[in-house]
């Protein structure tokens, strides 16, 4: 975080967030859901598929195609294979479910994340007022995520990019040690 709670959540751009708000209400795409339940049980460890498999349909949905992106983009690396990296998609936005929103004030809340500070985040966490913790949490919900895979014992390589994956912050992106390529494929597929 810069000083002053400066920057913005998260990295995505306008179009970015404009077309994530409006695949909230797309239809289902053609891979069949057991499928990627299947698929997603087979990377993630038991306590992490069961915090992965608590998210919404949508969310699941999202974190799915983010994988399958991950997994495509490091195809021709020597990362090809490592199911690490995939899981760690898969995982990137657990903490959503913590925020509880309504369709409707997630498709705000994704437009008015450009005009939060994480500060300014913080506090509405810890908001008396129901909504507006619930905003909080929404906002910061990479740290609130990898929490969660903490506590349930999940992999720390995951919990790490759950909790960095909003940053818009390069310095924290490369404090993970990671290959670039590997945090280049992460970041990609996200706002892909």
């Amino acid at each position: 975080m810069r000083p002053g709670g400066r920057n913005p959540l998260p990295r995505a751009k306008w179009p970015d967030l404009v077309a994530r708000a409006l695949g909230a209400v797309r239809r289902r795409e053609a891979r069949g859901e057991a499928a990627d339940r299947d698929w997603a049980r087979s990377i993630l460890t038991p306590a992490e598929f069961d915090l992965w498999s608590r998210l919404s349909a949508h969310d699941r949905r999202h974190t799915i195609q983010v994988a399958r992106r991950v997994e495509h983009r490091l195809a021709s690396t020597v990362y090809a294979g490592d199911t690490l990296w995939p899981a760690a998609a898969l995982m990137h936005d657990i903490g959503k479910g913590e925020a509880d929103l309504t369709l409707l004030e997630r498709v705000v809340a994704t437009v008015a994340t450009r005009m939060m500070t994480v500060d300014r985040a913080r506090q509405w966490m810890g908001s008396q007022r129901k909504t507006k913790r619930r905003l909080g949490l929404y906002f910061l919900h990479g740290e609130v995520g990898a929490a969660l895979i903490r506590r349930a014992g999940g992999r720390e390589p995951i919990a790490a990019w759950t909790e960095v994956h909003q940053a818009d912050d390069s310095q924290r992106l490369e404090e993970l040690g990671w290959p670039a390529v590997v945090v280049e494929a992460l970041s990609q597929s996200d706002v892909a």
